[in-house]
């Protein structure tokens, strides 16, 4: 375990330091984040404007929204009394093969729902949108959006960010956490969340930093279900049918299922740093507050161990604090990474949310991850992860140095 640990620690170094020297090479004169994005059959980086091109014969540009953009139905926590319950969403997009996790999402988390549904024309003919309301009135805290495709889009091309931009315009909450479909809430998330973010917000009214107030991300601790592989939905939908067990619902499931090597932290074997800094081997011994905070503030991350870290947050949507995803990042890759930085330089205090958390449910691989995968063939992972190297730039050149640097170590 300690020569994992110590290979894990190097390996991290070496990605972070590929990071830091393109950092330092890529030329100072980039676009900044509201930079355009064109749908493509297959994407390109043109080296002297730094956008993502492609060839399409309908050119569609889709255009970031940045920070400063009014949001629709804004409500900040600063107004709201403490005696009362903050309100939070779920934000999820979906295509229409995996809207069958729903039921199961529905059961767990009984507040908002928005529920953003990306298809083909084709798909919605195979699948009839008959099924999706059967089991929507069963679910009635669901905000159903439906998104046809662009013509000519194809599914690896899956706007994933702008589909989150199209949900988080649907906010009427305080609170959201943005979450992808093949993710399951535990059944105390949503308690979690009211229990625990409104006392972390008044802890910075003390200093009467109001604009720190709307500026904390709580990172809700990520796993994923192992030993179960499936090539269908309806098989892997059996897991669940058979054995309700199957994906932990409380804290005190988590802790064993981790032990018998049934659940692990999500991606620890094909990401690692993905969510390392979270800490969750912490977490799970019940460490959740920080000794030099008040009792009751959940534990606050003090350095990122990577440039790659990519949790799942709670957020507040706020005017003038809360940023939409940058729309340039679609299909696999890089595209909540993207979004963590940009809170990072931002300044927001993350902070590991207690006792709630969420399990991946295993499922059959995407076309987009596989096309992610096969770089050779593609070309698409250095697509977005120069993209990303760019974006980073423009982050620092548009806000500077974030307060939040990265660790000397792994330890934090």
């Amino acid at each position: 375990a300690k020569m994992l640990f110590g290979l894990s620690i190097v390996y991290l170094t070496f990605c972070n330091f590929k990071i830091l020297i393109r950092l330092t090479a890529t030329d100072n004169n980039i676009n900044n984040i509201r930079s355009a994005k064109k749908i493509a059959s297959k994407p390109q980086i043109n080296k002297s404007s730094k956008k993502v091109l492609h060839k399409t014969n309908e050119k569609v540009i889709r255009e970031t929204q940045e920070v400063e953009t009014p949001h629709p139905d804004s409500s900040c926590l600063l107004k709201t009394d403490s005696k009362l319950l903050v309100s939070v969403s779920l934000v999820i997009h979906s295509t229409i093969d995996r809207l069958w996790l729903m039921e199961e999402t529905c059961h767990r988390w009984r507040g908002p729902i928005v529920l953003v549904v990306y298809f083909h024309q084709t798909n919605a003919k195979n699948n009839p949108w008959m099924q999706v309301l059967d089991w929507k009135q069963a679910c009635p805290q669901v905000k159903l959006i439906p998104v046809p495709a662009v013509q000519g889009e194809e599914d690896w091309q899956y706007p994933v960010n702008k589909l989150r931009n199209i949900g988080l315009n649907a906010l009427e909450t305080q609170l959201f956490l943005m979450m992808d479909v093949d993710f399951l809430p535990s059944e105390n998330l949503e308690a979690a969340i009211q229990r625990y973010f409104l006392p972390t917000s008044e802890f910075y009214s003390l200093d009467n930093d109001s604009q720190q107030q709307q500026r904390i991300a709580m990172v809700v601790p990520a796993f994923e279900r192992k030993n179960a592989t499936c090539s269908s939905p309806k098989e892997c939908q059996s897991f669940l049918t058979k054995y309700r067990q199957f994906i932990p619902r409380s804290f005190e499931e988590i802790g064993p299922c981790v032990k018998r090597g049934s659940c692990e932290v999500f991606h620890a074997e094909e990401f690692l740093e993905g969510h390392l800094t979270t800490g969750t081997e912490s977490w799970l011994k019940g460490d959740f507050s920080d000794s030099a905070l008040k009792s009751n503030i959940p534990r606050k991350i003090n350095c990122f161990t990577s440039y790659e870290y990519e949790p799942y947050v709670v957020l507040p949507w706020c005017n003038g604090s809360t940023p939409y995803y940058d729309e340039r990042f679609f299909g696999y890759g890089k595209n909540k990474i993207e979004y963590i930085s940009h809170l990072r330089f931002l300044n927001y205090s993350f902070h590991v949310l207690p006792e709630g958390f969420l399990v991946h449910y295993p499922h059959p691989k995407s076309k987009a991850h596989g096309i992610f995968r096969r770089e050779r063939k593609y070309g698409f992972r250095k697509t977005m992860d120069d993209l990303y190297v760019d974006f980073l730039k423009g982050l620092n050149k548009t806000y500077g140095q974030p307060i939040l640097r990265q660790c000397e170590s792994s330890n934090q």
